[in-house]
Order: C-alpha cells, then sequence, then structure tokens
C-alpha cells in the first residue's frame, strides 16, 4: 500500500498499487510488522502470545526450447506451505518470534522427477520445513533491536518473496528513531536461507553469504521528506566480495487528489570489489509510474558502467533496480557480459478492473510489461503479463506468465506461475 502526500489518513489507506511495476516504488524497504501484545507480567509473556501464518498453494509450468534445433521441454510443480508463526506478547519491550518456512510438495499433482521444476524443493528434491525466523526483539519509541533469524529489506539483502517462502537471514538488526522524519538502520547478516540462497546447497539450508566470507554489515540514514516519500542512503560491506554505496530519492507526487498521481524515484549505486573479486560498477537509473483513475502507464531505466573483467551484482535477494522484472535483472546480464555496460528498459502499464464497474471484478488487477537488457555483444527481452486478485484481508491470489528469449544462447522459455496466499 503506498500513501500520498497531500491526503488524510483516511484517504491515503485507499490507495492500492500492487504488480511489477510498484515493487521498486515508496516504501518498498519496509517490513509490515503487527504490534505484540503487553505482558503484565513475565508469566505472561506467553499465555498471551498470537499465531500468524500465510499458507499459500502454488503451481509452476516452465517450458523451455534451450535452441532452435531442440524441442520444447515442460516441467512443473505444486506445492502447499508457507510461513507459520508465532509472536510472544511484549513484557517491558522484550518479545520473541519464531516462524517454520514449509514447501510440501503435491505428490499426485506432481510429475516424475524428471520433468519435476526444482523451484519448490531442494536440492534433493524433497519437501521441506525449517525455522525460517527465531528472534528475540527488542522496541520502544527510539529503538528496536533483533537478534537471530528475520527477514530484512535493504537494497543489497532483501527477503524476494518469488516462489514458496521468502529469503531469511541471520545476525542482529537495529533501527534508531531520531524523529517521526529521520530514522537509521545498523544490520550485520553472517547466513541466509531461501530460494536466492541456492548454490551448492538447497534453500532449505542455511549458509554463509558466500565463501570464506565474515558476513555483511549495512547502515543507512533514511529521511522522510512527506509521506511514503523518502531520501536514503545505504552502506555496505559484503566481506571479500563488494562494498556497496546506495543512493534513492523516491516517492509519490499527487497532481489532483488520489485518482491522478506519479510515482517517481532515482537512484545511484557505486559498487567497489574486495579481494579482487571483480564485482564492481556504477548504476544510475530512473524510473515514474503515471496513475489516472484505475489506469497506470509507467517507464524505467538503468545504465550500468562495468570495467574491465568486472560484474555488477544484484546482492543477496532481488537487487534494488528500477527495471527488474519477473525474471530479468541488469545484476544477472551483467554476469553474461563481464567488464561490458549494460543498459536495460522497462516499461508497462495495468488497470484496476473494478473501474469497470461490475462487483464482481473488485480486486482485481492486470498488469502488462516488457523489458530489454542489453550489453555490447548480448541481449535480453522479457514480456510479462500479471493478474492478481485481492479478496478481503486474507486472501491474495497472483497469476504471473513470464515469456522469457536471451537471444545470445538462443534460450527461450514461458512460465506460468500462480499463487494463492491466505494470511491470518
Amino acid at each position: 500500500m503506498l500513501e500520498g502526500l497531500y491526503l488524510a489518513e483516511a484517504q491515503q489507506a485507499e490507495i492500492q498499487q500492487h504488480g511489477l511495476l510498484h515493487t521498486k516504488v515508496a516504501g518498498k524497504y519496509e517490513t509490515v510488522q503487527v504490534l505484540p501484545k503487553e505482558a503484565g507480567t513475565f508469566d505472561e509473556l506467553f499465555q498471551y502470545a498470537d499465531a500468524y501464518g500465510n499458507v499459500r498453494f502454488a503451481y509452476l509450468s516452465d517450458v523451455h526450447q534451450a535452441s532452435a534445433s531442440v524441442s520444447k521441454e515442460e516441467k512443473r510443480a505444486s506445492a502447499i506451505g508457507g510461513i507459520m508463526g508465532v509472536k510472544s506478547a511484549e513484557y517491558k519491550g522484550f518479545s520473541f518470534n519464531a516462524a517454520a518456512y514449509i514447501s510440501q510438495s503435491i505428490g499426485f499433482l506432481n510429475p516424475d522427477k524428471e520433468k519435476l521444476n526444482g523451484d519448490f524443493v531442494n536440492l534433493d528434491q524433497d519437501s521441506f520445513a525449517y525455522l525460517g525466523e527465531a528472534s528475540l526483539n527488542y522496541e520502544d519509541e527510539m529503538f528496536e533491536v533483533k537478534l537471530g533469524r528475520f527477514q530484512v529489506e535493504t537494497p543489497y539483502a532483501n527477503s524476494d518473496n518469488i516462489r514458496m517462502v521468502a529469503n531469511s537471514f541471520e545476525g542482529t538488526f537495529a533501527k534508531v528513531n531520531y524523529s517521526d522524519a529521520l530514522s537509521s538502520q545498523f544490520i550485520y547478516l553472517q547466513r541466509w536461507a531461501g530460494y536466492d540462497s541456492q548454490d551448492t546447497e538447497s534453500q532449505d539450508v542455511f549458509k554463509e553469504l558466500s565463501e570464506d566470507s565474515q558476513g555483511m554489515g549495512i547502515a543507512s540514514l533514511s529521511y522522510t521528506y512527506a509521506k511514503n516519500s523518502e531520501l536514503s542512503f545505504w552502506y555496505s560491506h559484503a566481506d571479500a566480495l563488494s562494498t556497496m554505496a546506495y543512493a534513492e530519492v523516491v516517492g509519490i507526487y499527487f497532481i489532483d487528489g488520489d485518482d491522478f498521481h506519479l510515482d517517481y524515484g532515482v537512484q545511484y549505486s557505486s559498487i567497489n570489489e574486495l579481494e579482487d573479486s571483480n564485482i564492481a560498477g556504477d548504476v544510475y537509473g530512473v524510473m515514474s509510474i503515471l496513475h489516472y483513475n484505475g489506469l497506470f502507464l509507467g517507464a524505467a531505466f538503468n545504465k550500468a558502467f562495468v570495467e574491465e573483467d568486472n560484474t555488477i551484482t544484484d546482492g543477496f535477494g532481488g537487487g534494488p533496480y528500477y527495471t527488474s522484472l519477473d525474471e530479468a535483472t541488469i545484476a544477472a546480464m551483467s554476469e553474461a557480459s563481464a567488464g561490458q555496460h549494460i543498459e536495460a528498459y522497462r516499461i508497462g502499464g495495468g488497470y484496476d478492473l473494478k473501474q469497470i464497474g461490475s462487483g464482481y471484478l473488485n480486486g482485481f488487477m492486470l498488469e502488462l510489461a516488457y523489458g530489454k537488457l542489453e550489453s555490447e555483444t548480448k541481449s535480453v527481452i522479457e514480456k510479462d503479463v500479471i493478474l492478481t486478485y485481492e479478496m478481503g484481508e486474507h486472501w491474495y491470489v497472483e497469476g504471473i506468465y513470464t515469456n522469457f528469449h536471451a537471444a545470445y544462447e538462443d534460450n527461450k522459455f514461458d512460465r506460468t506461475l500462480l499463487r494463492a496466499n491466505y494470511s491470518f
């Protein structure tokens, strides 16, 4: 939910902006939190505990064609799971949170292992369940602290919740609120788990951020100059990989009430290698999304300047860049074109179907996106269609169709992802 500059709280709460184009707008580095109950005694700390969760059913179909001379191959998967957690009450500012991350493969709906898509299972092609979050927390008006396992949302380390469960991290987190408008975050991350963490180990295993790394330190300073409009600076030090300085101005400008407004953003990242990692470069980006009634149209551009054999990075998660699509990112393009500059464009639009006037369409949002990423020798084109449906406070259903073509290796695929989420 994105809130406006000059509207009252009640009006702001009605502005809903979902879909791919809005994943990089104001508020993207804030996590939604439910305040715990207050306990009067230590014994009540767990007596007043609350269960919460996001139950998810997902279906995935990938149809690949590695080359024009090879026939298409489909891999499918279905799973049920999500996040099941419990939050203790709060006693003198202290509380405890724990959550299991679950993906249970649905055998009778899935094909044989040879044709099973591996995105919902571990590297052994098995279902999984693990303790994704387990943190001791403290919070008052000025400070917020977490120790243990938790989700974070930063430019180069984030949850990137694109499959069954989100990325989560192990370390320490602190936030300082100097005033209503000015705040800082101080984070140290040592290990992580989740879909993006897979390499030689499964997504359900907490592992070091990178080989021989002592972890990642992050510091930020954010200034909210208007409601949901922010100027921020982030500095990240990923041991043995790179340092990443990131600055951004992002917000919403209302032209005529809540029906006519403009989302905007400007970003810059300077990445410098550590220990000859060859991860270095400078990335510039701009984006805007114009809204009128239920219709929105947007465009984004990124330019990455990369020298010699270097590449840029998404960090640990989906990355901060405005032109990121469902599959393609400029970091992936950079890895395929080491030492080359990268340009990326993304255009798209969408429509809130409730504007048509039928009550049956309330909650439906349709969105289309087109992106092209180019290096000096390679290019990628991606087209996405996203349909989402929000029903009440608990149900959220999404369908994403992705058409991806990496011309430089003649790699094509069509992917359909369906997810139904029930939150409580």
